[in-house]
């Protein structure tokens, strides 16, 4: 049995926001009031500190199988619990990618060994081929949570109809990355930067927001769900916002890095600062600013991507894989970039991090409640914290190392179990 006593109780579902106990026993929350004594209970005095839903984050890779030097789903799963994270989507661009029932139940069985709940989409196509589309079904029955070819667009026009067809009919939605490669340049670098520094063609805006537009589209006509990932323009999210006008069934998610930093830090932090989609300019880092105020971006969302240091560390940079490591340093971008910046109130974030993406996949988490799930996040929110190159993660690719952050997760509470402490 457990105890936290005088923390600053908040749940977005229900807008509680005081100061109280909550009691936990066999993975539940059984009582929630203003003040508990419970004989022989394991007492956390939260004393000063916000008692919040576990952080839910539906866009990490955990290189598990084929890219362990990496990361794998057991140093992943440490990572999110040290960011404060109880249940993560991990996606399914690994190798061999998560298209077959096969590889997808050797997936689920590595992280059934955590402490954290870990689930999985499936690919939307056979090996990320962009052709034929695997068997939703299957997979579904099999346990995949969704469907996405992250990090591969999907060039067909006519495979997204299919898929976001197969995937209404089956109650469930897909998930998209929006590059259209035909108008891009080199990956990872904003086009600006990169013809002015780099003297290369990089990643346009277009790409991004022609083939978005596209899929709201088609979206509209199938009148199925599709959830746009990590979008990064300041168009793409007038996008959706036309597209959600229409009624079509459009969800967005954007990661911090992208409402924390533009372009300009690829110029200090070099490769750790590659990533896809490219930080933007400060007009983007705006807009989705906006976005997450207006509700037209419901999801907060990593895309932690780790890569190995010797990868990273090349003397070319256009040649360093993009991605950084995003779970351990996620709450305190929010916190520094959007709460103390004043673009968001703490509730209006946690609901971003924890509610909206929890009920985008029907999860039982994301809410603090009796009866409900005992995944609780307790976090410093006012602290300062130097970022430092020690991660849980196998991988330190992160362009925050040095910065001074706001906020410290103190215990991450997962079904009961206190699963990390600082």
């Amino acid at each position: 049995m457990l105890l936290i006593k005088n923390g600053r109780v908040m749940d977005p579902k229900s807008d509680l926001d005081q100061v109280c106990d909550v009691l936990v026993q066999d993975g539940k929350i059984i009582k929630i009031a203003p003040e508990i004594k419970e004989e022989g209970a394991e007492i956390i005095d939260a004393t000063g500190l916000v008692v919040a839903p576990g952080l839910v984050d539906i866009h990490v890779h955990f290189r598990e199988p084929g890219q362990t030097h990496k990361e794998d789903i057991h140093t992943g799963a440490l990572a999110a619990a040290a960011g404060g994270f109880t249940t993560v989507v991990m996606m399914a661009n690994t190798s061999p990618t998560i298209s077959d029932v096969e590889t997808l139940q050797e997936v689920l069985h590595s992280a059934a060994k955590e402490k954290i709940n870990v689930k999985t989409v499936a690919t939307i196509t056979k090996n990320f081929n962009g052709q034929d589309l695997t068997d939703f079904k299957a997979l579904l029955e099999a346990g995949a949570v969704g469907f996405s070819d992250d990090g591969i667009p999907l060039e067909s026009s006519k495979v997204v109809k299919e898929a976001m067809e197969e995937a209404k009919k089956l109650n469930t939605f897909i998930s998209l990355h929006e590059e259209d490669p035909g108008l891009n340049g080199i990956l990872g670098f904003n086009e600006n930067i990169a013809k002015e520094h780099f003297h290369i063609c990089g990643a346009t805006g277009v790409a991004e927001y022609a083939m978005m537009a596209r899929d709201v589209m088609i979206a509209y006509a199938t009148k199925a769900h599709v959830h746009i990932q990590h979008l990064s323009k300041e168009e793409s999210v007038k996008v959706v916002e036309f597209a959600q006008r229409l009624g079509a069934q459009v969800t967005a998610e954007v990661a911090p890095q992208h409402f924390s930093k533009t372009e300009a830090l690829l110029l200090t932090q070099g490769s750790n600062a590659k990533m896809n989609p490219p930080l933007r300019l400060e007009s983007d880092r705006r807009a989705v600013i906006e976005g997450l105020k207006s509700g037209v971006i419901t999801v907060i969302a990593t895309d932690h991507a780790p890569h190995h240091a010797d990868e990273k560390n090349v003397e070319d940079i256009t040649k360093a894989p993009s991605g950084m490591t995003g779970l351990e340093t996620s709450l305190s971008l929010g916190l520094t970039y959007l709460v103390e910046a004043g673009e968001l109130s703490l509730m209006e974030l946690l609901e971003k991090m924890t509610y909206n993406p929890a009920k985008l996949y029907n999860f039982e988490a994301g809410y603090l409640a009796e009866n409900g799930p005992a995944d609780i996040t307790i976090f410093d929110a006012k602290v300062d914290r130097f970022v430092d190159s020690y991660f849980a993660s196998k991988a330190a690719n992160s362009p925050f190392i040095g910065e001074t952050l706001k906020g410290q997760v103190k215990y991450t509470i997962c079904k009961g179990q206190i699963v990390y402490q600082n």
